[in-house]
């Protein structure tokens, strides 16, 4: 039975590390994007591979996956839209076969969150990172015609991915692993390896996306410690910071340039702005539902073609803005129902992070940070091959079984103290027979 458990722990750091999107083709064109990837066999053959061995998995857990689906409200109604966009999508059989693996990759979360307790999960997520940094060093040493950018940012680490930015992304999750999770299953010299690599590579991969978001989780490390704080009839410690935070705020905006130029980009954000503004004009055109899930960037339409002229004839992959993209497969709607998930995931993991002062406690919290932050220049949201949806679904799940199985005792006393009431009341009725209610 342990053998079938290490084996099944094999598979999810298998199946993890491929949804990273290791060994895609891809280039880099104007203003620094990422550029659509020629289709290979090998993506296609694998989601199968993926699908085929993760649906007896589905079976074997099916009473625990249905317990989680149910208590996953947000994360289902989200995954449903993007199915039902299928109706009023631009191309609706390419539609319908990324739902179909969104929805493949989606359950592949939920298991996760189901049948692995806290501490699995940081292991699996560990070694997953492990294979992601060890491995991206190892090809940019070894390999630096796929491992290093030959393109507009030539030299730079791309590991084993098309981009550098996929690669910062990932580095930096890692760095969040190992530094809060802290696995215990990732013997303690491979972690303190794995975590030197990891910022290494953060640093040359020139990506300021990742290195924002990380430095924001920093920023907020010691502030969220207030939530711990509760001192009744004073004022809340919280409360100072705010003007604090809007100062720096506004003084970020009217130094933007300034800014801007130290992280290595324009005022445009390596041509985003006009992009975003672009996309804000056709997301205006289809605003409830949007275009259909994932179809906007593959079928060719005028609103396209504009967006494809602001960026003088580049076609992006995606609108390096998880929100954006979102808007334009399923719309304001799906947009909604996407910050009810994470605003409702958020205040749990506040309220863990609050209770529990255990490493478990601490690392949900800053990864919806990280992926909240991240989304903001580039685009993870309802992706399924962008791995990050992954731990955003099994956090997401984890904590709406935590509250359930949290409730679950509060009812067994309600229950068993109303059955001592009854029982009593029946005592005292035996023993005065004529008492009258």
């Amino acid at each position: 039975m342990k053998i079938l458990r290490n084996l099944e722990k094999v598979y999810v750091v298998v199946a993890l590390f491929f949804l990273t999107g290791a060994g895609v083709a891809g280039n880099v064109g104007a203003g620094g994007m990422a550029g659509r990837a020629l289709p290979q066999v090998w993506e296609n053959v694998a989601r199968l591979i993926f699908c085929a061995t993760l649906f007896p998995l589905l079976v074997i857990h099916w009473r625990k996956l249905l317990a989680a689906a149910l208590r996953s409200s947000w994360i289902v109604a989200l995954c449903g839209l993007a199915v039902a966009s299928t109706v009023w999508s631009f191309d609706p059989r390419f539609t319908a076969r990324h739902a179909i693996f969104l929805m493949a990759v989606t359950a592949f979360g939920i298991y996760i969150a189901s049948c692995f307790d806290w501490n699995e999960q940081m292991d699996l997520f560990g070694w997953m990172s492990v294979l992601v940094v060890l491995g991206s060093a190892a090809t940019a040493i070894f390999v630096p015609s796929f491992g290093l950018s030959q393109d507009l940012h030539a030299g730079a680490v791309k590991g084993l991915y098309p981009q550098k930015n996929t690669m910062s992304a990932l580095a930096a999750f890692a760095i969040l692993i190992f530094t809060l999770a802290r696995p215990k299953g990732v013997p303690t010299w491979l972690r303190t390896a794995t975590l030197v690599c990891a910022c290494i590579l953060l640093v040359l991969s020139q990506s300021a996306t990742a290195m924002l978001a990380l430095a924001f989780c920093i920023v907020m490390y010691p502030v969220v410690h207030l939530l711990r704080v509760t001192q009744r009839r004073t004022l809340p410690l919280w409360v100072p910071l705010v003007p604090v935070f809007a100062a720096s705020a506004l003084l970020a905006i009217v130094n933007f340039d300034v800014i801007a130029e130290t992280a290595g980009r324009n005022s445009t954000l390596s041509d985003r702005i006009p992009m975003w503004n672009e996309i804000l004009n056709a997301v205006g055109r289809h605003p409830w539902l949007g275009y259909g899930y994932d179809v906007f960037w593959v079928e060719w339409s005028r609103d396209l073609a504009q967006v494809i002229y602001v960026l003088n004839g580049w076609r992006p992959p995606h609108a390096h803005n998880g929100y954006l993209d979102l808007l334009l497969s399923v719309g304001m709607v799906g947009l909604l129902v996407f910050l009810g998930g994470l605003i409702t995931c958020l205040w749990r993991a506040g309220s863990l992070f609050r209770a529990d002062e255990s490493r478990e406690a601490k690392w949900p919290l800053f990864v919806l940070l990280f992926f909240a932050v991240l989304n903001l220049g580039e685009s993870y949201i309802l992706r399924i091959m962008s791995f990050f949806w992954v731990p955003y679904v099994a956090i997401y799940v984890s904590l709406a079984l935590q509250k359930f199985e949290a409730r679950e005792p509060v009812r067994a006393d309600t229950q068993r103290n109303a059955v001592l009431e009854d029982d009593d009341a029946a005592d005292f009725n035996t023993a005065v027979p004529d008492y009258q209610t």
